[in-house]
């Protein structure tokens, strides 16, 4: 009988979201926190058809079908249970490898069986003599013997087989031994890797342990940490420690706190604070957010307060806003980690100075990175690197609102952060982006400025020479203020022949083609060309200068608050003021 190793059922459930599985077949749409939709298993008119993404599943309150992701696939397109799983994995970039034997099945079920084993032997152990001064290190650090009971926290002795022997004794086949990442080998020997280390037992969402981090306490250890490696069972970039603990906590809590240790996250779910999840082994990657946009939106990021943790906390917030979930970082006390927080300090310390005043990454990464006394160049690298990061968000309202948060923290006009990326050939994409959300907009003439252009598109339309020479000989391309607005004038001052056929060859984008064309049509408007080609160019300078004028206003202010001196300002006013008395004579 052909089988699907259970490790295999494990990872396509808990990284299938069920959302996007159903949505493929069905049209939802969300109501709270759930989504709803016409049964696709019956005929109804009223959405009675649930989708939970919290938890991983659907029901309709009509026909009673429910099931995770895997049941939806075997109920919708009428195939068995291998069928579907091989499907998902496709999907999700899984391998299916389908057994026709017991073996396969056996050897998945025996590495979970020898990861138990290893665990109850650390376990007793811990609370053995041999585990005595690894349980005082950690009872010292604040952690109670509830606590290390509750997450099966263990002890390795100093020993080359203890767990060897065992597993030979248990009858563990060879494959097994090879490859449950338990033991080390040499051209003689096979032997515990894990020795002298307090032991933290990795779990499934399941609860089933797949792997282990081992902790140094000793003062002559080399390396704090050794975790397993890879192995069919576990997979660093794909699982969380203590999520099993924390899933439902993180969604009744609907946010949740990502730290970086074991220690880290134990010591903030004994002191109540149970919203938490830890990396195992690695770096936060895009295959942990994949795994976590199922139960929150928003992410606390509380790392360590180095120089390593702030740059893990920007890349794993990075990783999380180009993802589309809201990352906050909390600000860590000069030399402490959450553990230590939380054991000096107390859990409503942590979560009123911390999580409550926790900063939105970009104003963090400007304040980590020491902007206010970097110098000019400084600055300019510190900004470019932020818009590199903010060029690879795919959503365009949180990539121009990461511009506008950019703009404000660094006191920098949000057109000169835009230019910044324009010039640079790693971000061009950021403009582009920007440009290509803005043509798919139908664009409402409003401001003054933008008046005053759409008037000089109906003149060019006009085709009048006097005033399209005038307009070639005194418009500045910085007058004008709205980037749309402005490719459509250069490009049709380029055109020779202006005919709704020409229009639509030269502008692709069919919402600029409509803008265009309702130009055109209000042409006949125009009575006297040039004067109002000058009047719109006039009212273009005005707001310009009147703009420069407000610029350096707001940096004199600064200048003066700093005690620095204000005449090179003072003098630019003056100047600026002059040109705006001509501009309006």
């Amino acid at each position: 009988m052909a089988r699907v190793p259970q490790h295999i059922i494990d990872q396509i459930n808990e990284t299938s979201d069920i959302v996007d599985v159903v949505s493929r077949r069905v049209e939802l749409q969300k109501r709270g926190k759930d989504f709803f939709g016409l049964c696709p298993f019956h005929a109804e008119k009223t959405p009675s058809f649930s989708v939970a993404p919290n938890k991983g599943i659907y029901h309709c309150f009509g026909c009673g079908k429910g099931g995770n992701s895997i049941n939806f696939i075997m109920e919708y397109e009428k195939i068995d249970f291998i069928e579907a799983v091989m499907e998902l994995g496709n999907q999700l970039g899984i391998d299916v490898k389908v057994s026709n034997n017991e073996k396969s099945n056996d050897f998945f079920s025996s590495l979970y069986s020898i990861h138990e084993l290893a665990s109850k032997i650390y376990q007793h152990s811990l609370f053995s003599d041999k585990g005595q001064s690894a349980k005082k290190y950690l009872i010292d650090r604040g952690l109670k013997e509830k606590t290390l009971r509750e997450f099966k926290i263990g002890f390795a002795p100093n020993s080359s087989s203890i767990l060897y022997n065992q597993a030979i004794q248990k009858g563990f086949p060879k494959d097994v031994i090879q490859k449950c990442g338990l033991f080390g080998f040499s051209n003689t020997d096979i032997y515990d890797r894990f020795r002298s280390r307090i032991m933290f037992p990795i779990a499934n969402s399941s609860g089933r342990i797949i792997a282990f981090g081992g902790r140094a306490f000793g003062k002559n250890d080399h390396a704090k940490y050794l975790n397993s490696p890879e192995t069919p069972l576990y997979k660093k970039s794909e699982v969380f420690y203590g999520l099993n603990y924390t899933r439902e906590h993180i969604l009744k809590e609907k946010h949740s706190i990502l730290v970086e240790g074991y220690t880290d996250l134990i010591q903030l779910y004994q002191a109540g604070i149970q919203n938490v999840i830890a990396v195992s082994g690695t770096a936060f990657n895009t295959k942990h957010v994949n795994n976590l946009r199922r139960f929150t939106s928003k992410i606390f990021l509380a790392y360590d307060g180095d120089s390593a943790g702030i740059g893990a906390t920007l890349k794993a917030g990075y990783t999380l806003v180009k993802a589309g979930i809201e990352p906050k970082v909390v600000i860590m006390p000069t030399g402490m980690d959450p553990d230590d927080w939380i054991k000096n300090e107390g859990k409503d310390t942590f979560l009123t100075k911390g999580i409550n005043n926790a900063m939105d990454l970009i104003p963090f990464h400007i304040l980590s990175s020491k902007f206010s006394n970097s110098s000019s160049f400084e600055k300019s690298k510190i900004i470019k690197d932020i818009l590199t990061e903010i060029n690879q968000i795919t959503d365009p309202i949180i990539k121009q609102e990461s511009i506008k948060i950019l703009a404000n923290t660094t006191d920098i006009d949000e057109n000169k952060i835009n230019e910044i990326g324009a010039k640079n050939p790693a971000m061009k994409n950021i403009s582009n982006a920007n440009e290509e959300n803005s043509n798919n907009k139908e664009l409402k003439i409003t401001s003054l400025s933008d008046k005053a252009e759409f008037g000089l598109i109906k003149i060019i339309l006009n085709r009048e020479n006097d005033a399209c020479e005038y307009i070639k000989k005194t418009l500045d391309e910085k007058h004008l203020n709205n980037e749309r607005l402005k490719k459509i004038i250069l490009k049709l001052l380029d055109i020779e022949d202006i005919s709704p056929s020409t229009i639509k060859d030269k502008f692709a984008n069919e919402n600029n083609q409509q803008l265009i064309m309702k130009a055109l049509i209000g042409k006949d408007e125009i009575t006297n060309d040039l004067q109002i080609a000058k009047d719109c160019i006039q009212t273009l300078k005005k707001i310009t200068i009147k703009n420069e004028i407000d610029e350096v206003r707001t940096n004199l202010k600064k200048a003066e608050s700093q005690g620095k001196d204000t005449d090179v300002f003072i003098t630019k006013i003056n100047d600026l003021q002059k040109g705006l008395s001509e501009a309006i004579n």
